[in-house]
């Protein structure tokens, strides 16, 4: 049902060049715009935590500004404008770019630079088991005190020691480049396998591609301004907000459930995690363009998961730390399998891409494609190698490597498989699942030292556990697949907006640890407490190294098993409601913090699909659209206010 009619061909014969100035500097506006905004309302204001999202908030609205100035521009300035094909362009741009600001991927790549030598203390037993298997072209060693000015910030009239910080740095980009490149290059060769051959819905592009379309008989003016449940919509997102605001000022006027700070937690059952209570607007917007069988599954295994949970402990069962560790392997067990089945499903059109790559055979085209087949293959092939190079000579042990790699990319294509499935805007994988899975495997006593030190490293590339940039590049091909764009230029607007992106983020979480003190900063946890963590928990399997861990690989073979299950009924029994991708990201606090909304959108969707059938679900998209735009616009106005009245206090409208 999702991308309908938003994402109609465009005729290339009738469309201006697609990729030019205008597009490149509208797409690197929006990365800026989505960093400063994510930085500014997050970390500087304590407000909206804006980026925890594969459609980031921190995105969302920057594009429809810049959705907004372009239609400005169609009145004053014609010939500056954007057509459709070219604002998705840029938005492709932005979600690659919006990756890495604060919560993405800066914070946990400048944390795990700086902590180790600032944090060592005697009784943490750093200095002596894991300095001497660290190298210094990955770390700071804060000789020159540079990383104490970072926590504690720097002295009137001091300039940014930006020297001690290049080395480190730039190793880490090449490795941030490397992982970039394999995304990319796994998300080309798959995506004609899921856009074309599985026409898989990418439901999240929707919402992006229907802000984007204009009407060309009204003089180009956006579709939706022309459909008065968009109006209707779009008050009621402003209502939802603002009403809280009132509460700011008058803390008597009771607020609406409709942003983060009017939730709170429900325990639904004695042993089972809470769920959060709150009408998430953002959710509720995305997930309506999401099929109703996957909605209906998420809420489903959500209980189903936390039911195991409350079980096993009450039983005894547990692999690690409890039933919650159990359920998580177990889960990881799905997502492995789901991506390799995902794979099995697809080995016509790979088998048909490796005859392209080493046989040269005429008939499988790869035009349309951001690289050909043959280049894709060749630069996955160097930038796992440099990967393992590099992973290697940080200490890491190759058959360590080759575990972790082989989850890495899994992590990569599962969350870009969540994304273009399921619809939700928010997705994890636990930490621990990807970055320690091979230790559990292994086992701690048979690695060495520098192995086990080596994984206090990975905190940096997944700590936050979005399948880095699988996802988004994966979006950003779904929007150009219907538009004739020529390959090179749109291959060097993805490596542009991965440069800029990354370049931009993580200087600018430099600046802002110098400028106010990365201890006043609110993405404390990024900064202080997960590099401490990682870190200690290398200290742990070198002080008391575990041997295979059995019990967590049964678990993670039962989720094979169920998603064997799974997979076998959906498609013996088609109109089976139970889909396993709605399983993979369960015993996660994003399962947590969705699943009541989630819940709520199912019973309306079901319920319109049940009296007025997909003509009826059509005409309630622009209420959403509206929905979710004025939700936007509001929670920047609050932004606004917390930063006249309330700076540095704000109120967390937007978390989830």
């Amino acid at each position: 049902m999702a991308l309908s009619s938003a994402q109609e061909a465009i005729h290339p014969a009738t469309e201006p060049k697609l990729i030019s100035w205008k597009v490149v500097v509208a797409g690197l506006l929006l990365i800026v715009a989505s960093d400063y905004y994510i930085n500014w309302s997050t970390v500087i204001l304590r407000a909206s935590k804006n980026n925890k999202a594969l459609f980031p908030m921190g995105l969302f609205f920057p594009f429809v500004v810049l959705v907004g100035t372009n239609l400005l521009l169609r009145w004053v300035k014609p010939r500056w404008a954007l057509n459709r094909g070219q604002l998705c362009v840029a938005l492709g741009m932005g979600l690659i770019g919006s990756l890495f600001p604060f919560y993405g991927l800066a914070s946990y790549v400048v944390g795990t630079i700086a902590a180790p030598y600032y944090f060592a203390t005697p009784e943490n037993g750093w200095a002596e088991l894991l300095h001497p298997n660290m190298v210094s072209w990955l770390i700071m060693n804060n000789e020159d005190k540079a990383v104490t000015y970072f926590y504690d910030g720097l002295p009137p009239g001091q300039p940014i020691p930006w020297g001690s910080w290049a080395v480190p740095v730039f190793w880490w980009m090449t490795f941030v480049a490397a992982a970039a490149c394999v995304a990319l290059c796994l998300m080309v060769i798959l995506r004609k396998q899921w856009v074309e051959n599985e026409r898989l819905e990418f439901p999240l592009m929707e919402v992006g591609m229907q802000v984007a379309q204009v009407d060309k008989s009204n003089g180009g003016t956006p579709s939706l301004l022309n459909q008065p449940l968009f109006r209707v919509g779009f008050w009621v997102g402003i209502f939802a907000v603002f009403w809280n605001i009132i509460s700011y000022f008058y803390p008597l006027i009771p607020g609406l459930p409709t942003t983060h700070t009017e939730g709170q937690w429900f325990r639904w059952l004695e042993g089972a995690k809470p769920f959060w209570v709150q009408i998430s607007i953002y959710v509720i917007g995305f997930a309506y363009f999401a099929r109703v069988e996957t909605l209906f599954s998420f809420w489903l295994f959500f209980l189903f998961t936390e039911t195991e949970v409350a079980t096993f402990d009450r039983l005894g069962i547990a692999a690690g730390h409890g039933g919650g560790e159990a359920v998580r392997s177990q889960n990881f067990g799905v997502l492995c399998a789901y991506v390799m089945f995902g794979l099995w499903m697809a080995r016509g059109h790979l088998k048909a891409v490796f005859r392209k790559v080493f046989k040269g055979a005429s008939d499988v085209d790869d035009s349309q494609e951001v690289m050909s087949y043959r280049t894709a293959v060749i630069a996955l092939i160097a930038s796992l190698l440099y990967m393992v190079a590099w992973l290697h000579a940080a200490g890491m042990e190759i058959r360590v490597v080759v575990l972790y790699l082989f989850f890495t990319a899994v992590a990569y294509i599962g969350m870009a498989r969540f994304a273009a499935e399921l619809g939700l805007p928010y997705g994890d994988i636990a930490y621990h699942s990807i970055t320690w899975t091979p230790l559990h495997i292994m086992g701690g006593q048979t690695v060495t030292a520098s192995t086990l030190t080596c994984q206090g490293y990975l905190w940096a590339m997944f700590g936050k556990t979005r399948g880095f940039l699988g996802p988004p590049i994966a979006q950003m091909l779904k929007l150009t697949t219907p538009l004739r764009v020529e390959r090179g230029r749109l291959f060097g607007v993805i490596v542009l907006a991965v440069v800029a992106g990354a370049t931009f983020a993580i200087l600018h979480a430099i600046y802002m640890g110098y400028s106010g003190g990365g201890f006043n900063l609110r993405a404390a946890w990024n900064l202080l407490i997960g590099p401490q963590r990682s870190y200690d928990a290398s200290v742990t399997w070198i002080r008391n190294p575990e041997a295979p861990d059995v019990e967590r690989m049964l678990f993670m073979g039962s989720g094979v098993l169920i998603t064997a299950v799974l997979t076998y009924m959906k498609y013996r029994f088609v109109h089976l409601p139970l889909h396993p991708v709605a399983l993979m990201l369960q015993g996660t606090y994003m399962a947590q913090k969705t699943v009541f909304s989630v819940f709520l959108i199912w019973i309306y969707k079901a319920t319109i699909l049940k009296i007025g059938g997909v003509r009826l679900y059509r005409k309630g998209q622009p209420f959403f659209i509206g929905l979710l735009i004025g939700y936007a616009i509001a929670t920047f106005l609050s932004c606004v206010i917390d930063s006249i009245f309330f700076f540095g206090q704000g109120h967390l409208v937007h978390g989830f």
